[in-house]
């Protein structure tokens, strides 16, 4: 299960991503060879071409995080076709290779929908509340098709945060109006929970899924572990900004098909001796830091 080095070759499919972008330095610092696998390095179109692609490169293990969340213009096959046939044909193509070591599917806790007061633990019921934890889970159905080929553990995150995050997400929008200071801002309703951990404490239970032993892990939360409303972040980005803006709820913000509330257990990420390290302070401090020094001056404060 090595590679032309003497490492585990590990592809990392979006690698250009949020995710990928915190994961791949954290293999490479646990002794990975990591290679990038975007549409420019390999066709996913084809799954000889990307068997043939597995094997030249000496692959010996895949973490696929490529993933349609937010697709131009509300097309909702957008999300099938990335979210589950792209996976399909990756995994046509690892079988064909023989891949050795490890498929990490990355999924999402979206496919649970809203949980009840108890955390939500990998065997619970499925009800995906929209057509992203839909496609996600038929990614999930897929995958165990090839459980009796590759050696497949499914991660399901919650909702990531950190700095770097795309602003479209409302974190990082939140986090970047307090930086700027905003007066204002108009919000859906702030009683909805969800579960969100830290990017940084996720990419560490990612890379322990991969490296669990082997057809040990089915499946694994990559989650904080208690659900957040929006209005504590409100409350804690006032508090370690010193800025107070305003408030304002707008039906706009409003989407059918959100959950309302999602906690999700860590009892399996914690079995692989992960601990977190970062509770919603000291990640909002974070972001803010980040999202404040990217703030342009005042124009009357760059004047000589």
């Amino acid at each position: 299960m090595s590679g032309a080095e003497g490492k585990r070759v590990c592809a990392v499919t979006g690698p250009g991503g949020f995710v990928g972008g915190y994961l791949m330095p954290v293999l490479a610092a646990r002794g990975w060879q990591t290679l990038p696998m975007g549409r420019a390095d390999a066709d996913f179109s084809d799954p000889e071409a990307l068997a043939g692609w597995l094997a030249r490169h000496g692959v010996t293990d895949i973490v696929h995080l490529a993933a349609e969340s937010n697709p131009a213009g509300g097309d909702t096959r957008a999300f099938y076709e990335t979210n589950a046939f792209l996976t399909e044909r990756l995994l046509q193509a690892a079988a064909t290779a023989g891949l050795p070591g490890r498929f990490l599917l990355v999924s999402a806790t979206s496919v649970y929908g809203d949980s009840g007061p108890a955390p939500q633990r990998e065997d619970d019921p499925k009800r995906p509340p929209n057509h992203y934890g839909a496609s996600k889970l038929l990614a999930e159905v897929i995958a165990g098709w090839y459980r009796d080929r590759l050696d497949i553990t499914i991660a399901r995150p919650s909702n990531c945060m950190g700095a770097g995050q795309n602003p479209r997400y409302l974190v990082p929008k939140l986090v970047r109006a307090f930086a700027e200071r905003a007066p204002e801002i108009a919000m859906g309703d702030t009683a909805i929970a969800r579960d969100f951990v830290d990017i940084r404490d996720a990419a560490d239970i990612l890379a322990r899924a991969l490296e669990a032993p082997a057809r040990s892990l089915e499946a694994i939360n990559v989650s904080s572990g208690r659900a957040t409303p929006i209005a504590e972040i409100l409350d804690t980005l006032t508090r370690i900004s010193g800025h107070a803006p305003e408030i304002r709820r707008d039906e706009r913000f409003i989407r059918a098909g959100d959950m309302r509330f999602q906690a999700c257990d860590t009892a399996r990420a914690r079995s692989l001796g992960h601990v977190p390290r970062h509770d919603l302070a000291d990640t909002l401090g974070w972001m803010l830091d980040a999202a404040t020094r990217s703030v342009p001056e005042p124009v009357e404060r760059r004047l000589p």
